[in-house]
């Protein structure tokens, strides 16, 4: 193999390589022989059949695979031999004519480009110092959380048979769905309870029970969506025959031992014992993203490389497809928005060059320290996002045990942290008491400070620019 070094800028690389043909022949005559020993073919005893009829019959394609694969083998042979690791797959671009290769005998050449990973010296931590935001649940926060569950277990009590149903109220319902005059599955029910206005049913079905009192009949039109979970319904028009069994006035439930019963607690005492522990969960999980933040924002500030074009190109595609899909899902335009599309593109841009930024960090960081994944990290990964599909558990788990792509990506998060958690062992912290507001307090609400943040917040979060590139 030879190789030539064309273009060396930054980083960006371009190479020309040339294979040999006798390479390529040596490779195809042991893929040919290989076969002919497996080979069943009628008129010859497996394992008997001669080489040159293997040859007659396959060698044309044998010979486009060991070229697809030599090309892919000589190029991470050229980055591997120059200890250069790629930003993303290289481009290659023959310049030799296939025909010629296969059938005139002639050397393969291709030229390879490529960006590389950039070399990072990382800093000392040790002089890296941050502020520890701490905050412990104060008796305010556990009365507003009693009051929220209050609000969000209420109780119904029966009106009198004049009383004509509204909004909020619950109506107890016999119902039976038809489609095209015939009663489908899963249509009907007794006694089903239905607080008007929750969209708890399909369609305009609860709008058209409002004003309806005990003993009304009502003939309920809806149509059913066209995602519906139930192929056999979805896009159809369907009729219910509803009876107002009764109306139920809806009554905010009081913060008292039947509240907490209602929630599977002994009494007051042990709800609130348990809110505050969740509560603190949720203070001690903030307080973790804000340091965290903090340590990305410092680790960037302390290194400075270049960034891989091709790297920050793919993450800002990523972003602006998701921004289109969601568009597109809400019937908007770009010049729906509060932005222009010069500064939405110029906003993505910043938001990629962080990212991009922090992932090369934390997997240098990773890499020079040796931090690694083990099994059980991975099946924590796997167990949390097999939770997420009850019942299909089983093919989840094939999927990734089939992807090692998307077992990576599933499990990077995971490596994150490790790396961050490798990092707060050696930076200075001082633990600072912050309020609840404070240590809730997101890039968004920070964003407001200024006009220019103010309108950035609109399509994303935090966003500060990275100073990598």
């Amino acid at each position: 193999m030879e190789v030539k070094e064309l273009k060396s800028k930054g980083l960006k690389r371009e190479f020309s390589i040339t294979i040999r043909i006798d390479d390529l022949k040596e490779k195809k005559i042991k893929k040919i022989q290989d076969i002919a020993s497996k080979a069943k073919i009628d008129g010859f005893r497996p394992g008997k059949v001669p080489t040159a009829h293997i040859e007659k019959l396959y060698g044309q394609s044998v010979m486009v695979e060991v070229i697809e694969e030599k090309v892919s083998e000589a190029s991470q042979s050229v980055l591997k031999d120059r200890d250069l690791r790629a930003a993303v797959k290289p481009d290659v671009k023959l310049n030799s004519d296939m025909n010629d290769v296969i059938e005139k005998n002639k050397d393969l050449v291709f030229t390879m480009n490529c960006e590389v990973l950039p070399e990072i010296k990382i800093t000392d931590f040790s002089k890296i110092k941050l502020d520890k935001p701490v905050s412990k649940p104060k008796e305010k926060d556990i009365k507003d959380a009693l009051e929220y569950l209050a609000k969000q277990n209420k109780s119904f009590k029966e009106t009198s048979e004049k009383t004509k149903s509204k909004d909020g109220d619950q109506v107890t319902i016999d119902y039976v769905g038809k489609i095209d005059d015939l009663a489908f599955d899963g249509g009907t029910a007794n006694d089903a309870n239905l607080v008007l206005g929750s969209k708890s049913f399909i369609d305009n079905f609860e709008d058209q029970l409002v004003g309806l009192k005990k003993g009304d009949k009502k003939l309920v039109k809806v149509k059913f969506p066209d995602n519906y979970q139930s192929s056999d319904l979805a896009g159809k028009k369907a009729t219910f025959d509803v009876e107002i069994k009764k109306v139920s006035k809806a009554e905010e439930s009081k913060v008292n031992d039947n509240l907490a019963k209602s929630l599977g607690m002994e009494d007051l005492k042990t709800l609130k014992k348990n809110l505050e522990e969740r509560i603190q969960q949720d203070f001690d999980s903030a307080a973790r993203m804000k340091l965290k933040d903090s340590l990305l924002d410092a680790l960037e500030k302390k290194h400075n490389f270049e960034l891989p074009e091709s790297m920050v190109n793919q993450e800002f595609d990523q972003m602006w497809n998701q921004l289109q899909q969601q568009l597109d899902q809400q019937k908007k335009d770009l010049k729906d928005l509060e932005l222009s599309e010069k500064e939405i593109r110029k906003n993505y841009t910043e938001i990629s060059e962080k990212r991009v930024c922090t992932g090369l960090l934390i997997a240098e960081i990773g890499k020079q320290n040796n931090i690694k994944l083990e099994d059980n990290d991975i099946n924590k990964a796997l167990q949390m996002e097999m939770q997420k599909y009850p019942g299909q558990e089983k093919e989840i788990l094939d999927y990734y045990q089939k992807n090692q792509d998307a077992i990576g990506q599933l499990t990077a998060p995971v490596f994150e942290e490790k790396v961050i958690d490798f990092i707060l062992e050696k930076v200075e912290l001082k633990d600072v008491k912050v309020s609840r507001e404070d240590l809730f307090e997101t890039g968004v609400k920070k964003a407001s400070k200024s006009e220019k943040k103010k309108k950035s917040k609109v399509i994303s979060g935090n966003k500060s620019k990275t100073k990598a590139k």
